[in-house]
């Protein structure tokens, strides 16, 4: 057998393999499981490849995997190549996940195959009626220094309930229980977390279930973002000065905390003294600006902070700095005050060139006193009684 005649027998036996692993059809994955990890809120998905598709070698498979709740149309899709899948979910309500296996490559001549969808659905623990859990649960991160969390009992919440807040984050090893609840006649109405508990950018888990005489009570879950819900302080020391042009300069510095100055944006807000209060949004992160007034008005400002869309997606403003207020004296009255000062000098100088006139005059009048009396005196006697008054009238004026 010469070389052409064994590189076709090898080229028909690859062609007859390939032909082989063709498929018109794909089994979905098996054995789908969702898994609790007690972390209140991430799940695991796991699932065994198909097995019709164990020996097939020459196959490039994959998974479409779709996950939401199960009121939801809003469903997320994942492609992977993995057996297994973790995410953060909505435990309040059930979750339904379908998967389905997708093969392409040459076992398929390049085209695309698809499973049918093989699904379930995954119900966290719903004991306890749903009026039990507890409503409206606000936490307000203070600065990045701590945090509150508080809620209100439920509709139906009995008398004796007694609530408990666990939460989690990804630097936690296992969910931890609140140590300083906020408390309100004996009942736990809230949680007061310190700023070694907190942690940003990154999913922040809370449960909040309890226990009463009456039976179970339903638990909440939440999932929170702890960037979204800082409140910084309030800026300080704002410093208001003013020109002859009617401008107001306004100046404050950022708050003293763990937020990056550039992380912030300010609000402020003025009025003159029949106003009312008038905002201007300052741009990121400018801690000065001007404001034009009206002369010979009073204005007051106050200023506040939040932080900026770059470093949250949501914010909450601070509360106000204390107010400031500046009278600013117009143009017409600094004329009027240089007049004023003008008078007073005119006034002075006269008051000065009149005590001269009196005092020179004094001097004429006693010289012409002793002249008078010197006519009957020697010359010599006349002449030093002269100089004597004189400098004694000299030395008086």
């Amino acid at each position: 057998m010469n070389r052409n005649n064994i590189a076709a027998f090898f080229a028909v036996i690859l062609w007859l393999s390939a032909a082989s692993e063709t498929l018109t059809s794909v089994d979905p994955p098996a054995d789908l499981q969702v898994t609790d990890l007690g972390h209140l809120g991430p799940l695991q998905i796991r699932w065994k490849a198909p097995l019709s598709l164990t020996s097939k070698k020459l196959c490039a498979v994959r998974y479409m995997l779709s996950y939401c709740n199960v009121d939801s149309t809003n469903c997320k899709r994942v492609i992977t190549k993995q057996l297994e899948y973790t995410d953060g979910f909505n435990l309040n309500k059930g979750i339904q996940v379908k998967l389905q296996t997708l093969v392409k490559e040459q076992c398929t001549n390049g085209t695309e195959q698809q499973s049918d969808w093989v699904e379930t659905v995954y119900w966290p623990p719903m004991d306890g009626h749903a009026d039990s859990k507890v409503r409206d649960l606000q936490c307000v991160v203070y600065n990045l220094e701590h945090m509150n969390c508080v809620w209100q009992n439920g509709m139906s919440a009995p008398y004796d309930i007694k609530y408990r807040l666990y939460y989690w984050h990804e630097d936690l090893q296992h969910t931890m229980e609140c140590d300083n609840y906020i408390e309100n006649q004996g009942t736990n109405v809230g949680c007061h977390f310190h700023s070694d508990d907190l942690i940003e950018f990154s999913d922040f888990n809370i449960c909040i279930n309890g226990s009463s005489a009456m039976g179970p009570v339903r638990p909440a879950y939440y999932t929170l973002q702890l960037q979204d819900l800082v409140k910084v302080a309030a800026p300080d020391l704002i410093n208001l000065t003013s020109s002859r042009t009617e401008t107001i300069y306004i100046q404050w510095k950022p708050p003293v905390s763990k937020i990056k100055a550039h992380c912030l944006k300010y609000e402020v807000q003025f009025h003159g003294k029949s106003s009312n209060w008038q905002s201007k949004i300052i741009p990121d992160p400018v801690t000065s600006t001007t404001l034009n007034m009206t002369a010979n008005a009073m204005y007051c400002v106050r200023v506040r902070a939040t932080v900026n869309m770059f470093c949250a997606d949501e914010s909450i403003w601070s509360d106000w700095s204390s107010i400031r207020c500046l009278t600013e004296h117009s143009d017409s009255d600094d004329d009027a005050t240089k007049r004023n000062i003008f008078v007073e000098l005119i006034v002075l100088t006269a008051l000065v060139l009149f005590v001269l006139m009196v005092c020179f005059s004094s001097i004429y009048t006693w010289i012409r006193w002793k002249r008078l009396i010197a006519k009957k005196k020697p010359n010599m006697l006349l002449n030093d009684d002269i100089k004597d008054v004189t400098k004694n009238i000299y030395i008086d004026c």
